[in-house]
Parts: C-alpha cells; structure tokens; sequence
C-alpha cells in the first residue's frame, strides 16, 4: 500500500474530453453509467480509494471537467451514485465539436501522433475549433477551481488548456499526461507551424508534463528545442521563466481488482460456460476497439499463416477476436469493418469444417465479468497494436491470470512492451513471425508459461494505477518546490530595491559584467552580436561614476572588446582572463601564451566541423573554441561526446590544457585562469570595496560568482540552478535592472 504524506494540494481535478459516465434514463429514472476508457476507469479506481491512499486532508471527491451534452444541475442530481466525483461539464455546439474532436482530434492529431501520417487532414477550421473548445474548458475551469487544487490535464484532445490556465493563472498546480505517443520531430513537424509552436507552448503551461515511454519524453524534448529553441536538462526544460519537468509515468492498472476477479463466483460461472463451448480446444484471444492503429488485419493474417504453417493445430484451437464498436460512423472505419469481416469469413471459410470454426469473431463490447473470465480462461492472449500509447488490455490480461497458465504475445510497438518484457515479443507487421510466436506460444512447457507470467505479475501489482497516481503526484509536487525555490531567487521589485539600497550606500563598487546572453542576446554568429547604443550608454554612464569599478568580463577576444568597449572607462577581461586591459591603459596578458597545442587541436575541432553540419571553429589568441549554437541538438550532442573524448585522450600528454564547456561551445585553454581568476586579482588591487556586483549566463560565470564574497550580489541570466544567489528571468531583464541602478 502507498500512502502519501506530503502533498500540499488539496483537491484533484481532472480535464480530460469527456465525463466519465453518461446519463441514461432506465425505468423512468436517470442513471449514471460508466464511460469506457483506461484513463476513465483508472480516475474512478482512484476515486474509490481516495481514503486508502491520500492522506486525511486531501480531499476525498475528485473535480472532473469534461464534455458532456448535459448541464451541472443533471449531474448535481445524481453525484452521490458517481463514486466520489463532482463533475464540470463543457457544452461545445455541434458545428465546433465536430470540426474540433472528429476534426482535428480525430483527423489530425490521432493519425499522425500513431504514424499513420497519410491519413492526417489539415484543415485551418480544424485547427480554429480547436482553439475555441480548449478556451471554453478553460471557462469551465475557472468555475471549478479552489487555491491549491491540483489541475491534472490529460491527453491530446486539450494540448493548449495547460498555457492557457497558466495565462488566466499564473500560480496554479497543473500536471499534464498524454495517453498516446508523442511523435519524432520528423513527423511532428508536418504539422503548420503555427499550430505546432501553439501545441508545444500549451503544453509547456503545465508544471510537470507525463508519458507513457522514454521514448515518447525524448521525442517531445527534441520537438521543444528544435521548434521552440528552449534549453533542456536530462529531464527539465528552462523557458522564459519557469523550469518545467519532464518525466515517463506507465500507467497501470489496479490489479488486485482484476486479480481477485477472476477467482470470484460470476467470472467461474462465466469460465465454466466458455470451457463447455470450447472443450479441449486450445484458445486464443484478443479484444480492442475498432482503429487501424490496433492491427486487428495484421493479426488475422498473422493468424492464417499459422494455420498455413502448422496444420497439424486444425481443430485444435479456436481465436476468439472481439472488436469493441467505435467511431463506426466515420466512412474509414465502416469499411475497415467490413474488410475485417471479410478476412474473417475468408479465413473460416478456408478452414473450417462442420465442427470446427478457427476464429470466433465478435464486434461487441464485453461486461467486466465476461471481460475478465476471457482473460482467465484463454492459453494465449494476442495483443499485436501497430501503434499504442501503452495498451492497458496487456496489463489486464497477465493480472487475470491468477493460475498463471497463459501466454502474452505483445507488439513491440506497445508502450507497455517497456514492462512486459517477459511476452514473446514481436513485429505486428511480419505475419510470419506472429504465426511463429502463436505456435511457440501454445507449445510452451507450463514452467516457462509461469514464470513468465509471475515476472511480469509481480511488476504490475508494484507499479499499479495507485503507484501511477502517486508517482506523478510526488514528483509534480517536487517540481513546484523546486519552481518556488527558484521564484525566491528570481529578481523582483523587492528584492531590487534592496539590492539597488546596497548600491547606494556603497562607496566602493565592483561591477562584473558578462558580455554574451547577459548584455547582449546569443546570435547565431558570435560577430552578429553587437552592442546596442542603449547599452554603450548604460555603460558609459556606469563607468563615468567615480564609486564604480565597471568589468566586462567575456571569453570574446581582446580585438572585440576594445573595439566596442576601449573608449570607456571600463576593465576589460577578455577570454576568460587570458588578458586584461585597465581603464587608461594597454592590454596585459595574464597567462603565458603558448601556440604549439593549437597544432594538435585545431585539426581535430575542424574535423568535428566536418562531422557535424553547421559548427564551426574560433581560434582566439589563447584558446581554441568549437560552437555548435547552429546545429541540431541532439546529433551536436553525440558529437560533443566524442570530441570531448578524443581531447581528454590528447590531453594526457599535454597535462597543461583544459576543457572548458559553455553555453553550446566547447573551449579548451590552458589551465590556471578563468573568470573567477581574472576577479580575484581585480578585487586585490582594489582595497576598500564594499559593493560586489556579477551578472552572467553561462558556466564560465559560475567560476567568477565562487570567485567573490560571500555577501556579493550575484544574477544568474535564464530560469537554472547556478551558485549564484538570483536569478533574471531573460536577458533583457538585465537591461531594465542597469536603468534603474542609473536612475537613483
């Protein structure tokens, strides 16, 4: 059991599409009946058991926001029978609910998150619906919501709600999970622009976004850098202002309630009427609902080959394929009915004979006993999806299987393969490894079968719906901690007018300036990034005060700096201390400049720039530099990787160099200088300081704010963690700071 005692959220509240029951008049009386759908029957699970698992003040009724055609009185009426959940309802027009849920839900986004990008139509009314059904779930959250409720937002169907509760509320808890694959950058990008940039800043609203697989997180991270240009950490993301999580939650399932069902008395009586029917036959069987992404052709020809193969199992097995109806208003999947229908009536007229009918085909949707008796009951369970999110059937399968006596044949292309590793795996689209894999299945000796079986049950029943839930709660809260950490770091009013009080009552200031990503904004090219005139005169007017010691301190060479900055009454440090140049004065260098490495190590970053597309080589009078700002992220990353590799293993022979990584450039130099070198010596010349200033974006200012004493004030430029005290939210916040330093 999983108890959790640290939440500091006090109610749930879920948005997903729909509500989970829909109201049915039986008997003259209105009546909630259950929705189908894993997250649907895991929210209710949950709500059950909200006083098993969440501690006394959490409260014990779940807020469900969801489309419905009813109002909130018809629910109100009726909450004591819905287990614990108050619902929200969203009424959307016709016209805008078909064009956004059959339209760009459906059209749009189902097909081309699964693959199947042929099948995607984009439509600009799509897209407009779209935007006006995630505004009018908007509107109903702003009814539902209490201070400190935790705003749980699930699946594509409500991409952009998670920004726009963030617009309307700044402070809200707001976690989101997508229930379907996240697509590669080479897929996700087929989509508009515009609605592509939309969808992923919509989805970054959220605090704590969940998927499926790593996989699925790894493709959502590449999207958001290269599409939106944002800084990912392993598994955070630093936007303009907040550092957002990333994470990989497998949904579960609550397996006891499956486990134990299967021994009740309404699931053996059901057992009991399918052993009659089926006798000594062998029995196979799966269950999806109608979607091409379920590869229900591919498994009836997968099933074929195997009668192909194996004749000598004729008679001796029955495949009981059950299709559960959905979206068959939609003239694609009426005619995937039909061919299904057809390859069935096909195969059995091949097969059969007068007392044996290979495959039992039902297009219907089981109860929960009979469900459950079919899992129990079957030798192989079969469950082949060309493309799923995670694919909770698979689950429900093996925790039925309380005798252990069974088989799971999986999809690789399942999220839930990542757990199930004990199923015989295979490719849905090779029917004659299925065929292979159904025969291996039914010949396999019974203490494999449970092994198998018993490995896979005991990870289940550990990471089961409630673990999910607790999972995601846990490390939703972590984030926020994190996040309100980070905001008592960022620069605000109060804290600048303490700072700004410091400077003046100073009489002896230093002021350490950063030159790239701290007064100016990173460009593609380093030469591209000129001083703007409001920033020559903010630091005229800095320099020009007989209390300041104005440095700029950068890793650009000396010839940049003096060219920009000579004329004023600044200290210049220029690549990372390598040389320094006082106010008055000529250039000194501060190290030893020796050129005979460069011989060695420039040919090897200008390899790399062959390597990787976009890179390039700066050779500064002290140091050589590899930036790879223009290049695709993640392959600059691999290669970085190996350059760094290949220099660690020059470097055992020139024990006097050294790496140092920046903001997407690596550099390497001597060893024995840095920023924080470069500062220390300033500040020894400078007797009588009493104000310490440093402003920075990158790792190399990380070496000057260690430098400095303890009661410096130091800004790290951008939403990181750093040994700086503060934090801006962007660079230009360090502009507007430096104004309102001048303006006292």
């Amino acid at each position: 059991m999983i108890k959790q005692d640290n939440y500091t959220f006090n109610r749930l509240v879920i948005a997903a599409y729909r509500v989970p029951f829909s109201l049915v008049k039986r008997h003259h009386r209105t009546e909630p009946v259950q929705n189908s759908g894993g997250l649907v029957s895991a929210m209710l699970t949950l709500s059950q058991r909200m006083d098993v698992y969440f501690k006394a003040n959490f409260a014990k009724k779940i807020a469900w926001i969801g489309c419905s055609d009813h109002s909130a009185e018809d629910f109100a009426e009726l909450t004591p029978k819905m287990k614990n959940i108050e619902i929200y309802p969203v009424n959307i027009d016709p016209k805008t609910h078909r064009n956004y849920y059959n339209g760009f839900c459906n059209d749009t986004l189902w097909p081309l998150f699964h693959y199947f990008s042929s099948l995607s139509v984009f439509d600009d009314d799509y897209f407009d619906s779209y935007i006006k059904a995630n505004q009018l779930f908007l509107d109903a959250v702003e009814k539902a919501i209490h201070p400190d409720d935790l705003i749980w937002i699930h699946d594509y169907q409500l991409f952009l709600l998670p920004g726009l509760i963030r617009e309307r509320f700044p402070k809200a808890n707001i976690g989101f999970f997508l229930h379907i694959p996240f697509p590669s950058y080479e897929i996700f990008r087929m989509m508009q622009p515009e609605w592509r940039e939309k969808i992923l800043r919509g989805i970054l609203g959220a605090d704590l976004i969940g998927f499926h697989t790593n996989d699925y997180m790894q493709h959502f991270l590449k999207n958001v850098r290269r599409i939106l240009g944002f800084e990912t950490n392993l598994r955070k993301i630093s936007t303009e202002n907040r550092i957002i999580k990333v994470d990989a939650f497998p949904l579960g399932i609550d397996y006891d309630k499956f486990n134990q069902a299967a021994q009740s008395p309404a699931v053996q009586k059901n057992i009991a009427t399918i052993r009659s029917e089926v006798g000594t036959k062998k029995f196979i069987f799966s269950v999806d609902r109608l979607d091409y992404t379920k590869g229900i052709l591919n498994r009836l020809l997968g099933f074929e080959y195997f009668l192909e193969k194996y004749p000598y199992w004729h008679n001796c097995v029955i495949f009981n394929m059950v299709v559960v109806p959905s979206r068959d208003t939609i003239p694609q999947y009426r005619k995937m009915k039909k061919e299904i229908e057809a390859t069935v009536g096909r195969i059995n007229g091949k097969y059969s004979s007068i007392n044996w009918r290979p495959i039992i085909y039902q297009y219907r949707s089981l109860s929960f006993d009979k469900l459950v008796a079919l899992y129990s009951y079957s030798h192989v369970g079969l469950i082949t999806p060309i493309r799923d999110g995670m694919n909770l059937v698979a689950k429900e399968y093996v925790a039925s299987k309380n005798d252990a006596d069974g088989v799971l044949i999986l999809s690789e292309m399942a999220g839930a393969v990542a757990e199930l590793g004990e199923a015989i795996i295979i490719n849905p689209s090779d029917r004659r490894e299925m065929g292979d894999a159904i025969c291996k299945a039914l010949e396999m000796d019974e203490e494999e079968r449970t092994q198998r079986i018993r490995q896979m049950q005991i990870r289940l029943k550990a990471y089961n719906v409630f673990a999910w839930t607790n999972d995601f709660l846990n490390q939703l809260e972590l984030i926020k901690n994190e996040q309100r950490q980070m905001e008592v770091r960022f620069i605000n009013t109060d804290i600048e007018k303490i700072i700004i009080h410091q400077y003046q009552q100073a009489l002896c200031r230093a002021i350490f300036l950063d030159y790239d990503g701290t007064l100016v904004s990173i460009t593609n090219l380093p030469e591209l990034a000129m001083p703007t005139s409001r920033l020559i005169e903010q630091l005229h007017r800095l320099s020009d005060d007989s209390k300041n010691t104005v440095v700029i301190s950068s890793g650009r060479p000396k010839d940049f700096l003096d060219h920009w900055f000579g004329h004023l009454n600044l200290c210049l440090v220029a690549e990372h201390g390598a040389f320094m140049k006082r106010p008055g004065q000529g250039w000194t260098v501060e190290i030893e400049l020796e050129q005979e490495w460069k011989q060695t190590v420039y040919p090897l970053m200008q390899r790399y720039v062959e390597r990787c597309n976009g890179s390039f080589v700066e050779e500064k009078a002290a140091s050589l530099a590899w930036h790879f700002r223009n290049t695709d992220a993640d392959f600059a990353f691999v290669r970085l990787q190996e350059l760094k590799e290949e220099l660690l293993e020059m470097m055992v022979s020139e024990p006097f160099l050294q790496i140092m990584e920046g903001h997407k450039v690596i550099e390497v130099k001597k060893k024995g200088y840095d920023k924080g070198v470069a500062a220390t010596h300033l500040v020894q010349q400078k007797p009588g300081l009493d104000f310490f200033l440093a402003v920075g974006d990158d790792r190399t200012d990380e070496d000057l704010f260690k430098a400095l004493p303890p009661d410096a004030v130091t800004i790290k430029v951008g939403a990181m963690t750093s040994s700086a005290k503060y934090n801006f939210k962007k660079q230009d916040d360090v502009l507007f700071f430096i104004d309102n330093l001048l303006e006292q």
